[in-house]
């Protein structure tokens, strides 16, 4: 995992980034009155955003991290809506050292870990949510019912997003499997559960992040 000094870094340099491409692009089609270069623009600044956002995001307390890929968002009605890894955690914590099949253990291992962290925070509380759903392209249905969730059908609005984050879900999909990947959105679910069905998992849900975990350091 990259050390506090190397997220600034990376968060320094997407601002940077996203300044010089927008101005340049902006310049450009002036320029050449090639209006075009403005989706350019906005390709990078798609790319850049999770370096920027997420950060933020999370110092003002609005996404909380159980693990570096598993991260939740509390909505007014007391729910809880639950997010995987972005762009900006996968640059962040992947050891690129890692073949393929290793950074997919590492990052099954890691959402599993929120989870189980996700479990311990609230089983105590006065307080616990009330359910909590997420769109998810990875977990597959067998496995997401194994861990206690229920597959429900996908909002329109949920996908569109993903249909719009297409180009960095290509890179985070081809940073997780070490070569070019491209995600394949009809197999996009949408999952709920609730804590108690969670905790009725937990033993499973440790056990299968253990599983991997000793995977990878073999």
């Amino acid at each position: 995992m990259k050390t506090i000094k190397t997220q600034n870094r990376l968060i320094g340099l997407a601002l940077a980034g996203v300044l010089v491409v927008f101005v340049a692009c902006i310049w450009l089609s002036f320029s050449t009155g090639w209006y075009g270069l403005a989706f350019i623009a906005g390709f990078f600044i798609m790319m850049a955003a999770p370096f920027v956002d997420t950060p933020i995001a999370t110092r003002k307390g609005r996404l909380t991290y159980y693990s570096p890929m598993f991260i939740t968002e509390n909505l007014p009605n007391g729910s809880i809506h639950f997010h995987g890894g972005t762009l900006f955690d996968y640059v962040y914590v992947i050891n690129f050292d890692l073949n393929g099949p290793e950074r997919t253990r590492f990052i099954l291992a890691s959402y599993l870990s929120g989870l189980i962290n996700f479990i311990d925070h609230h089983k105590n509380t006065n307080s616990p949510p009330r359910s909590m759903e997420g769109t998810s392209y990875i977990l597959q249905e067998n496995t997401a019912r194994k861990l206690g969730f229920k597959t429900l059908p996908t909002n329109q609005v949920q996908l569109l997003v993903l249909i719009l984050n297409y180009p960095t879900l290509i890179l985070t999909q081809s940073l997780a499997s070490k070569r070019l990947r491209f995600p394949n959105l009809r197999k996009v679910r949408t999952y709920h559960s609730s804590l108690d069905e969670l905790i009725a998992k937990e033993e499973f849900i440790r056990h299968l992040r253990d599983k991997l975990t000793d995977q990878n350091e073999l």
